[in-house]
């Protein structure tokens, strides 16, 4: 499912922000949990929220929230947290910013980001497999497949 930054989420039938960021264990790259915020940044005033109450079958425009969760697994490590403030990184510069994240519905796991150069240029995705989460704050990509001779 694609959850991208800024779009708005409902629980109980009410809105309560937009969606700010998501919190991702390192080792195993599975979204623990999301982030909403009144005006979508990260900050003192965001609220968390588990990933397993974000329903499966969200595709498109508001996130609305389940009224009841299931239980959460305890956090296994260190968390990292991905915003809009997140940089994107390839072979050395950066590329765009984070705009939002692919999560598999089946095991909650990163399967790509979103990124984009400017907000004026088309959005980008990048593939979870070959992301390198290894420096606060960015989000380090492969090698592009393409090359100029």
């Amino acid at each position: 499912m694609e959850l991208l930054f800024g779009i708005h989420v409902r629980e109980h039938g009410y809105r309560i922000g937009r969606f700010a960021g998501v919190e991702v264990e390192r080792g195993t790259q599975r979204v623990r949990s999301i982030f909403v915020s009144a005006d979508g940044d990260m900050g003192s005033h965001a609220q968390t929220r588990p990933i397993e109450a974000v329903p499966i079958d969200h595709f498109a425009g508001d996130i609305v929230l389940r009224a009841f969760t299931t239980s959460v697994d305890p956090p296994t490590g260190e968390p990292l947290l991905l915003s809009r403030a997140t940089r994107l990184v390839r072979s050395g510069h950066q590329i765009g910013r984070l705009v939002g994240v692919e999560v598999s519905p089946d095991s909650g796991a990163l399967t790509g980001v979103f990124g984009r150069q400017h907000w004026w240029t088309r959005r980008l995705r990048l593939d979870g497999a070959g992301l390198d989460f290894s420096i606060h704050g960015e989000v380090r990509a492969g090698a592009s497949k393409t090359r100029a001779a």
